[in-house]
């Protein structure tokens, strides 16, 4: 059992600044500075953030500085890629040696279904267009990747790898070329390597199952060619049960650097000739998913239509299956995707975490990477997005086979996400890490019904990604009762300040715009701060995450490392103590909650919320327009701090711009303070600020 975890495998550094901890997310692509003096390379700025972060959600792509941090990378257990990236291949080549089925990994649908897809990513075309991973061409005992257009000659041959089985394909050239299909024999050669087999705790403990197959030999197959319109499409008449194979060819392994393949991606291949020379233009497979105007059909996998039970339905089974409504010919066809609701340019199946071995096996695999990188944890991405109508939207069938429950619905997203909950667990058991993370954004884990509390429970430590903002107005900040319960759990946050709505998104080039933005961030933040339990990072208003330089659309100077220029260091690097009870005489900001037809409120003194534990925020009025609600429309909320305070001045509403132009408010302070500059230095003595729209300040105390 692998233990992760600051002290565990690498020593903590300090806590880089006195008053809270500090964070990236998703740092990486570092670039030369172009118009600063402070940083000279690349390797500048990633040594400068490394120093500069108690906290990485991501990676620092050195594993040695993720060492040396507490280095939270990225996961997404519930999805695979369509194309096949390092996790599929390692599990792939995992469930070979364990003598598991792969295929049980994902879910699949019991009927041809129809859903909804209004805008399809372009990462499905890998399916669509029936594309294979990789080809190679063998020429003269020399292999290359295939490059079309090619001019074949007689005694050329080509490779064709599939990260799934097929049995039909398309062909552009002149002639049809003959076939054979890649027999695989099993060996005691294992696909992984040592290192990855010592993560695979549950091969190690069956060692009658370590067995993997290589490619054998190749025999020939007959293929009913039959040309339409340009191209040639063959049925290929392949031995069944088609056993997936390592990528090699004649014992020797493909190199092509492909992750995937280097993993240990377990393929089906066939070898393509001409007896004569030809012109060839493309070759794919037949694809199975049909699209339709706005709408995906997946095609339903049914085992009662497969009579001789190896894995194809062939033409005979097919015209006589028994369930009529499920036409898949092979079960890898019915993978789950959700077809209009994935990130441009990728596609995902997803991932079935009912079988207890492939979970075994799929926690393996985070234990495995997570080691490689030097990684403390990880952080669960998309944790809303499961099997409910956010992700499929069924317009016919729908039914899935490992569920027996229709897609698109609250209570299989429900029960899915307990499902997720129990794997999440066991990653935890094997890796002994306590920072699981989730990535959250402002959801309200006891108002959202598809987040079962085994989903909440599971996890130690929580992104809230674009949490605040400049702009983001009293109502909000009213009901941000949450991250306080949050806390009580002994969780860890991640809280995000971005300029999205602030000024310097109007007056782009204006300096003092941005660390107004900035200043303003910082100061709401320490209205959250909870030492040892929060984390704060400074962003611009996009998702765009790196360590990139900045450009006109995101800083008022081009070429500036982005995390340098939004991080306030030297703000930060004023000690202003713990956040403390608010000073006697002033009145307590009230949380509001309006949840199923109700509304709730309680002091931010409290420590408890309608029957949730909270831990007390403090926040009072240091000023509100008038006393006869407990949420008035204008005022300045406040936070003591034991060597500082920090206010902020806002309305209501959000993102009012004619409210960032309403003349400044005076408001008297508690006491003797200091304002803290953007860059770091302290103004003079005062016992009163003024204070613009929107505006937030950071305050210490004078001595």
């Amino acid at each position: 059992m692998m233990a992760l975890g600051c002290g565990l495998i690498a020593p903590c550094n300090a806590q880089v600044y006195p008053s809270t901890g500090t964070a990236w997310v998703l740092p990486g692509h570092w670039e030369a500075p172009l118009t600063t003096a402070a940083l000279d390379t690349a390797e500048d700025v990633k040594q400068w953030e490394a120093q500069h972060a108690d906290l990485v959600f991501g990676s620092m792509r050195d594993p040695s500085i993720n060492r040396q941090m507490i280095t939270i990378g990225y996961m997404y257990s519930q999805k695979l890629d369509c194309k096949p990236s390092k996790p599929s291949a390692w599990l792939s080549a995992a469930a070979k040696e364990a003598g598991v089925e792969f295929e049980d990994l994902y879910l699949h649908f019991a009927n041809d279904t129809l859903l909804a897809a209004p805008k399809l990513s372009q990462g499905v075309d890998y399916l669509l267009q029936g594309q294979p991973l990789h080809q190679i061409l063998l020429r003269d005992g020399n292999y290359a990747t295939a490059r079309y257009p090619l001019m074949i000659q007689p005694d050329d041959e080509l490779i064709l790898i599939s990260s799934y089985p097929f049995d039909t394909l398309n062909i552009q050239a002149g002639v049809a070329p003959q076939v054979m299909q890649g027999i695989p024999a099993y060996r005691f050669s294992s696909p992984i390597t040592e290192t990855q087999a010592n993560a695979v705790t549950s091969v190690k403990q069956n060692s009658g199952l370590k067995r993997s197959s290589g490619l054998a030999r190749w025999q020939s197959v007959h293929a009913d060619w039959q040309q339409q319109q340009g191209y040639w499409q063959g049925k290929l008449e392949l031995n069944h049960p088609w056993r997936s194979s390592h990528a090699s060819i004649d014992g020797r392994a493909i190199n092509t650097g492909l992750a995937s393949l280097q993993q240990g991606l377990q393929v089906w291949m066939v070898k393509l000739s001409w007896k004569v020379a030809t012109k060839l233009d493309s070759v794919g497979f037949q694809p199975w998913l049909k699209q339709q105007q706005g709408a995906l059909m997946i095609p339903g996998w049914d085992s009662a239509n497969d009579i001789n039970q190896d894995g194809y339905v062939s033409d005979s089974e097919f015209s006589t299956r028994k369930n009529q409504t499920a036409s898949a010919r092979f079960r890898h066809q019915a993978r789950l995707i959700p077809a209009g609701h994935m990130w441009p340019g990728t596609c995902w199946y997803r991932v079935n975490f009912g079988n207890p071995k492939l979970n075994a096996l799929h926690a393996d695999w985070y234990a495995y990477d997570w080691q490689q990188q030097g990684l403390t944890g990880a952080y669960n991405d998309d944790m809303a997005k499961l099997l409910g109508n956010n992700q499929f939207v069924v317009n016919q069938g729908g039914l899935i086979s490992e569920l027996n429950t229709v897609a698109g619905g609250s209570e299989i997203s429900r029960h899915y996400a307990e499902q997720m909950a129990a794997f999440l667990a066991l990653v935890k058991q094997k890796t002994q890490t306590r920072w699981l993370a989730a990535n959250i954004s402002e959801l309200n884990l006891w108002h959202y019904q598809g987040w079962p509390a085994s989903l909440r429970h599971v996890m130690d430590v929580w992104l809230r990604e674009h949490y605040l903002t400049p702009a983001m107005g009293l109502n909000r900040l009213y009901r941000y009762w949450d991250n306080f319960a949050l806390a009580q759990q002994k969780d860890k946050s991640l809280i995000m300040a971005s300029m999205k709505g602030g000024r310097s998104q109007r007056v782009p080039l204006l300096p003092a715009a941005w660390h107004q933005d900035i200043t303003t961030g910082l100061a709401l933040y320490y209205l959250f701060n909870l030492p040892q339990q929060t984390y704060y990072h400074s962003w611009n208003s996009s998702f765009y995450y790196g360590s990139g330089n900045t450009d006109e659309a995101n800083w008022y100077r081009q070429g500036v490392p982005k995390n340098w220029a939004y991080q306030p260091s030297e703000m930060l690097a004023v000690d202003i103590g713990e956040p403390v009870p608010p000073p006697k005489g002033y009145r307590v900001v009230y949380w509001r909650d309006e949840f199923a037809g109700k509304t709730h409120t309680v002091k931010t003194t409290s420590s408890q919320f309608n029957g949730i534990a909270v831990t007390p925020a403090n926040w009072f009025w240091l000023y509100r327009s008038g006393w006869g609600s407990n949420f008035p429309r204008h005022g300045v909320i406040a936070r003591q701090y034991s060597q500082g305070l920090v206010l902020y001045r806002a309305m209501d509403e959000a993102n009012n711009v004619s409210f960032t132009q309403t003349d400044p408010l005076r408001v008297s302070l508690p006491g003797d303070y200091q304002r803290v500059l953007a860059d770091g230095t302290l103004g003079e003595a005062v016992r009163y600020i003024e204070l613009s729209g929107y505006e937030g300040v950071v305050l210490k105390k004078a001595e």
